[in-house]
Parts: C-alpha cells; sequence; structure tokens
C-alpha cells in the first residue's frame, strides 16, 4: 500500500460519519474506508504465529488479539497511524462533540482482534480509566475486516441501552462496516452467541480506543473493570464484576489513591 493521504481519509470521514445521540452518542457506516485502502487491510491481516488464543468460557471464547504495534503488517501500521493522528482525532471531536481527546499509542485491549467458529463475546460494558495513566475512555472504534461474510454465521455486534432492555443497534461484520460508540456510560456491547462461520474462516476487526485526560481522584471502582452483562429472558452465567475478593480489596482500598 502507498503512504496514506490523510487529509483526503480526513475529507472522507467528515462527510461520512454521522452521529446519532440516542440512546448515547454512537456512529455506523458501511463505506469506512476507499475500497482499496479497506481490501489492502483485510488481504494484510495477519497474525504472528507466536500469538495464540485467549480464553475465558464465560466471557469470551476462541479470539486472539494483537496490541504490539511493531508486530502489525505494515498496512496496518499504517492505518493505525491515521486512526491515532490529530487529523482523524479532530473529527471524532466534532462529530461527538468531545474536547481534549488523545489516543492511545500502546493500543490497550485493541489492536487487532480476531475469533473463529464457536467464538463469542458476552455483552458487556468496558472499563472506562485507566488508573495509572490518568485517563477516561471516551470512544470506541471498531472496523471490520471479513469479505465474504455471510450473516447466517452471526457475530453482529450488539448494542445495548443502558438498562439493558433494548437492542437498539446490530451489526454484521462484514468488509468495511464499522462502529463508533461513546463509553464513558453503561454502553453495553458485544456479539454475545457463538459463531457459526466455517472452520476456515474468521471474524476479524481492528479496534482502537480514544480518551481524555482526568486527574480526578474519587471515581467508583467497578468502572476500572469491564462489566459483564444479563440479556433479557436468556439464561446467562454470573454476571456482573466477577473480580474475586482479594481483588475487589485490592482495588477498594489499597490503590484507590493512586
Amino acid at each position: 500500500m502507498n503512504s496514506l493521504d490523510f487529509k483526503l481519509l480526513a475529507s472522507h470521514h467528515k462527510k461520512n460519519l454521522i452521529v446519532k445521540n440516542t440512546p448515547y452518542g454512537h456512529c455506523t457506516t458501511n463505506n469506512f474506508f476507499p475500497d482499496n485502502i479497506i481490501n489492502n487491510i483485510a488481504t494484510s491481516f495477519k497474525f504472528p504465529e507466536t500469538v495464540g488464543s485467549t480464553s475465558d468460557p464465560l466471557f469470551q471464547k476462541t479470539k486472539r488479539s494483537l496490541s504490539d504495534y511493531n508486530l502489525f503488517p505494515i498496512e496496518i501500521k499504517k492505518i493505525i497511524d491515521y486512526l491515532n493522528s490529530q487529523s482523524f482525532i479532530n473529527i471524532l471531536e466534532e462529530k461527538f462533540n468531545i474536547r481534549n481527546l488523545v489516543s492511545d499509542s500502546s493500543l490497550f485491549g485493541g489492536g487487532m482482534h480476531e475469533s473463529r467458529n464457536g467464538g463469542y463475546l458476552k455483552i458487556h460494558s468496558d472499563f472506562v480509566y485507566i488508573r495509572n495513566r490518568k485517563l477516561k475512555r471516551m470512544l470506541n472504534l471498531l472496523v471490520y475486516l471479513n469479505d465474504g461474510w455471510n450473516e447466517n454465521w452471526g457475530g453482529a455486534i450488539e448494542l445495548w441501552d443502558q438498562n439493558m432492555k433494548n437492542n437498539f443497534l446490530k451489526i454484521y461484520p462484514k468488509i468495511n462496516h464499522a462502529l463508533i460508540f461513546r463509553t464513558d456510560t453503561e454502553s453495553n456491547h458485544g456479539f454475545p452467541d457463538p459463531i457459526n462461520c466455517p472452520k476456515d474462516k474468521s471474524r476479524k476487526s481492528l479496534a482502537l480506543y480514544y480518551y481524555i485526560h482526568d486527574n480526578s481522584l474519587f471515581k467508583r471502582t467497578k468502572y476500572y473493570y469491564a462489566r459483564w452483562k444479563r440479556r433479557p429472558g436468556i439464561e446467562e452465567p454470573k454476571f456482573g464484576d466477577n473480580r474475586n475478593f482479594i481483588e475487589r480489596f485490592k482495588n477498594n482500598f489499597l490503590f484507590r489513591f493512586k
């Protein structure tokens, strides 16, 4: 892929990204990048052989992730550079009416994500604060890279309202579909049912998160962790704050003022 024209991409996003604010700020598109760019990203999406999968049978399964920028394919490095650039951040600030957004060059929790047959990610709201960096998470960006994805395979990301009563948005992970949404609220999301794609296929995406600086000391400790949610009318495993007693004690008492 040739070098990216940040100005051209910024113009594309400024024109095509439209935010809805109910029940919380979110934006969807099925044309996030020009065709030549998204195709180059998708075909280059490969994990190093040393990266294995992580699995938590309650909440997520058959997921592989990579946040080390130095290990990314060059095409993905370039697109991450753009999505973390001030040019793109300026658009996010304007569209979502947020001031002083900052990107995360460490891609903590983000980067390249992949789930295979049987994989799922239960509905949850994300951690909001990174304690030791004094950052408050404001936005998630997810870009999907799956050419020829069949809706019968499932894998659609669901957005639920704050009270887990209404699944108001469902997006299949087809190539060039993207979702941006606010995470400084109970922004519940996931793809909670096992994917039924062929064994040789996978659900691939890029994830980036955006923050503001926050120096306040007193925060509800639950916002340092993902919080897992039950869907109405569906039998789910034990959900909520699933840290063990020692972890909760350390968070509540030993590290409160760090």
